[in-house]
């Protein structure tokens, strides 16, 4: 099974100074999907006014099949390796 990314390492570097952080996400998620259920509960009746108005049969297939899909992008995140070096500075972020 795959699982999302737990930990995400960004290290700073630079000529005076290197430093890393760790990230726990897997304490983030929580939150972060609080703030989704938030915006959704809050774009709701929106939504229905949209569904209402605007009445097509079948348009809500491609959201629903659609939600696998971002749930395998994210989950593939996992080993992503990021590394942005200037002439003077150099960050790497690592998803773990």
């Amino acid at each position: 099974m795959n699982w999302p990314p737990f930990l995400m390492k960004l290290q700073f570097r630079n000529q005076t100074h290197n430093f890393s952080l760790w990230l726990p996400l897997f304490l983030i998620w929580p939150i972060v999907l609080v703030f989704v259920l938030i915006v959704f509960l809050i774009l709701l009746p929106f939504a229905l006014l949209a569904l209402i108005f605007t009445w097509q049969i079948g348009w809500w297939r491609p959201v629903i099949l659609g939600i696998p899909a971002v749930c395998r992008v994210f989950y593939s995140l996992r080993g992503t390796i990021v590394d942005v070096a200037g002439q003077d500075n150099c960050l790497k972020i690592e998803l773990r």
